[in-house]
């Protein structure tokens, strides 16, 4: 226990409250069980110290620990829990639980949860690929669960350039654009396609804050992390084989957006049918793929993606640096950001599709919207201009109700 709280002291001491990510105020830090979910390094563990540097007490009250540490190899953690709270904790933040030696966290912190929900607050944060739903200690009921995404252009721009630009909601940027694009605008040293190929590059991972060379090499590593370590650690063993995935994730990667034909993939990547199918999702679980299905299909269809896009445009410089062009790379970023409205906890969370016509349909409710993403002179040819549709394009501004700066959607959150 000593050893941990001098860990846990060190490095809440070396955590910084300079910035702050909006998403911090969201989450139910006083909940008795709060999961924070994502992939490696979006800057969960940031958001764990800021908490108890924010709650400013000792580590005897107030503690981080990370369940990837040796001492949980040889010890339970709802031992370790009970230690704690004995000796007077009442704050508990435990990181990268699918790390935990015996692999029976869900269970333990179940246990702790139902034990002392009434003096101890536990947040942990896990891989995106956890499926809390699917855990045998049945935490769905128990945790209130948030997703962590990594930077959006409007948080790089934040850490980068010390540029303050609003939070926007995707209907102002469909229906006050031309607005919003006035007051954003207005101070003429902000020129945001300055720093737009930098973010796309090498801005999505805040690796940057503290990797100044080797960013592509950095997020080779996580990559590899995620699937030799992140993903068996979430699923029954003798379910993954590190280099069926690996290759399949590289087939991807070389022809994006990939649009799969699985009998054919199946074959070439020597596995079945029903393999390469729970790879992809497990593959999208760990956000590193997106993938996108007709709007015309239904329910019958959704085991078979028609297209498939790297999770975010960092991934593809560092997975496809020679086969990846602008336009899939503008793809990449709106659909990417796009996403996050997906991750806010609607009940009937908004859907992204693929459309007959043009690239993306997102359906909220009773409401349709279609895009059609291009360079600076995409027309609207193929969409059209009636309500509800619009063309994306790579520019800094434009002066047309149906035509809205790509940028501008880095700003959802």
């Amino acid at each position: 226990m000593n050893r941990l709280q001098r860990i846990s002291e060190e490095t809440v001491r070396l955590a910084s409250l300079d910035y702050v990510r909006p998403l911090y105020d969201k989450i139910a830090w006083d909940n008795p069980l709060t999961a924070l979910l994502g992939t490696r390094g979006v800057g969960k563990t940031t958001l764990l110290l800021q908490r108890l540097k924010r709650l400013g007490l000792p580590s005897r009250q107030a503690l981080y620990v990370d369940l990837g540490d040796i001492h949980f190899q040889q010890n339970r953690l709802f031992e370790f829990i009970e230690e704690f709270v004995a000796t007077g904790g009442r704050y508990l933040l435990l990181d990268e639980v699918h790390r935990y030696g015996f692999g029976t966290w869900a269970q333990e912190i179940k246990q702790a949860y139902d034990v002392y929900r009434s003096k101890l607050t536990i947040v942990f944060t896990g891989s995106s690929a956890i499926r809390i739903l699917e855990q045998e200690a049945d935490l769905s009921r128990r945790a209130l669960q948030f997703r962590v995404p990594g930077l959006s252009f409007r948080e790089y721009l934040a850490l980068a350039t010390a540029t303050d630009l609003p939070v926007l909601s995707y209907r102002d940027i469909l229906q006050r654009h031309e607005e919003l694009l006035g007051d954003l605008l207005s101070d003429a040293s902000f020129r945001p396609l300055e720093h737009f190929a930098t973010y796309n590059q090498e801005g999505y991972y805040p690796l940057f804050l503290t990797e100044r060379t080797g960013y592509a090499s950095r997020l080779n590593v996580i990559v590899q992390s995620v699937l030799q370590a992140d993903i068996p650690a979430v699923v029954k063993q003798g379910q993954v084989n590190y280099q069926q995935i690996g290759r399949l994730l590289y087939a991807i990667a070389s022809s994006v957006p990939f649009t799969p034909n699985i009998s054919k993939l199946a074959a070439r990547l020597q596995m079945s049918r029903d393999t390469l199918l729970h790879y992809l999702q497990l593959l999208e679980r760990a956000d590193l793929i997106n993938s996108l299905r007709q709007e015309s299909k239904g329910v019958a269809a959704l085991g078979k993606p028609d297209k498939i896009y790297l999770n975010n445009p960092n991934l593809l410089f560092a997975l496809a640096p020679t086969q990846w062009t602008v336009g899939t790379l503008r793809e990449t970023f709106f659909l990417n950001q796009l996403n996050y409205l997906r991750y806010e906890g609607h009940f009937l969370p908004p859907e992204i599709k693929l459309p007959k016509q043009g690239d993306f349909v997102l359906l909220d409710k009773e409401d349709r919207y279609v895009f059609e993403v291009g360079g600076a002179n995409k027309s609207s040819k193929q969409i059209g201009v009636q309500a509800g549709h619009y063309t994306v394009v790579d520019v800094e501004r434009t002066a047309n109700p149906h035509r809205i700066p790509l940028w501008l959607f880095g700003l959802l959150y």
